[in-house]
């Protein structure tokens, strides 16, 4: 198949590491992949990059802009698949990742976190996401999860025959428990966490969004005994929440953006995912796959696979402080190592092959429908 893949970026968070890696997937597979984007960054071998001219200005002209010239790029071509990973109006496959900006607004709204009124970069969002789910803007919809699939049926009405839940795969050979013993205490002395201290890691891009305000709040007021919180990540208030820390010294660390994820989970005795809005996570399987217990929320599409005893560690409300405590109490506790043991064999039920075969026969299916 010839696949051509629009996202603005293809260098920075969860959504970006999904495009590049089913990229290089499709192309190992023979197909011929090219990536549209506006920000160009490194591609994997074989894949064409293909560079989108946008208006330079603000953040809104920036996506709007991009927004247009994707779709009228790739429709001089000839494709048999067209998919877009972020908020396009003109695809065959939408791929939602990040669950629906309609419901994210209202879930910060509800946490009290968005005023009333939106900006007019939040009203084109919107506008965008209006125009990809109507029924010109898509054939089918691709989301990672179930509660991602019920937003968009809910916000939209997109009927659920055109749309496929496909989740996420893991690479359970790159992270591993065996890693830890030697990884593990490297960074936890670059990280100033002193013998006998135990490590809660979180880690995402857009801290609100991820719940990582509530985990300092947790810290200022209850967190668990003997345990340093690592906050790992992007965010455009970054320096308010390094002052944060600051205050509370030697039981927060704010590390700002880094690539090393293996060796943080190495590291790690629990990950923490207390997400307010979140398509999948990521980062739930790739600890599960280092044998880390994860503590999450039931908003967090990941939450849907932890069964049996990892079950346990789901709250259901992650405004809930005590239910949060609690959970990461019990992760850290005695049933820690069974935790650890029987995350590894969930991620183990999940490799990305699996994930990658089946969105490649969605991709064929949507071909043989043009």
């Amino acid at each position: 198949m010839r696949v051509a893949l629009m996202h603005r970026r293809i260098a920075g968070g969860g959504t970006e590491t999904d495009l590049r890696r089913l990229a290089a997937g499709l192309t190992t597979r023979r197909h011929d992949v090219h990536v549209f984007c506006a920000r160009p960054g490194p591609v994997p071998p074989g894949v064409t990059l293909r560079r989108v001219p946008v208006v330079r200005g603000g953040r809104l002209a920036r996506l709007v802009s991009f927004a247009f010239a994707a779709p009228r790029l790739v429709a001089r071509e000839r494709w048999d698949v067209v998919v877009g990973f972020g908020r396009t109006p003109r695809q065959d496959v939408v791929r939602v990742g990040g669950g629906t900006h309609r419901t994210y607004l209202a879930r910060m709204r509800a946490a009290g976190l968005r005023p009333p009124a939106l900006g007019p970069y939040h009203r084109a969002i919107l506008w965008l996401e209006r125009r990809q789910f109507a029924p010109g803007g898509h054939r089918r919809v691709l989301t990672v999860s179930a509660r991602a699939r019920d937003e968009v049926a809910g916000d939209y009405g997109v009927p659920r025959e055109r749309m496929a839940v496909i989740y996420n795969g893991v690479d359970a050979e790159r992270f591993h428990p065996a890693g830890r013993p030697v990884l593990g205490p490297l960074v936890r002395r670059e990280l100033g966490v002193e013998d006998g201290m135990r490590l809660c890691v979180a880690i995402g891009t857009g801290f609100r969004r991820k719940g990582f305000d509530l985990l300092l709040a947790l810290w200022r007021t209850a967190a668990p005994a003997h345990t340093v919180l690592a906050l790992v990540g992007g965010d455009e208030r970054l320096g308010a929440y390094r002052r944060e820390a600051s205050r509370l010294a030697g039981r927060v660390v704010v590390t700002g953006p880094r690539e090393d994820v293996v060796p943080l989970l190495a590291a790690a005795d629990v990950v923490c995912a207390p997400s307010r809005q979140e398509a999948f996570g990521n980062v739930v399987l790739e600890a599960c796959a280092a044998g880390v217990p994860v503590v999450t929320s039931r908003r967090a599409g990941a939450a849907e696979l932890l069964d049996g005893p990892l079950a346990a560690l789901v709250v259901d409300d992650p405004e809930d402080l005590d239910a949060l405590g609690a959970a990461l109490a019990r992760a850290l506790g005695p049933e820690g190592p069974s935790f650890g043991r029987a995350a590894r064999r969930l991620a183990e039920r999940l490799p990305w092959d699996a994930h990658l075969e089946r969105v490649e026969t969605l991709f064929a299916e949507v071909a043989r429908e043009r």
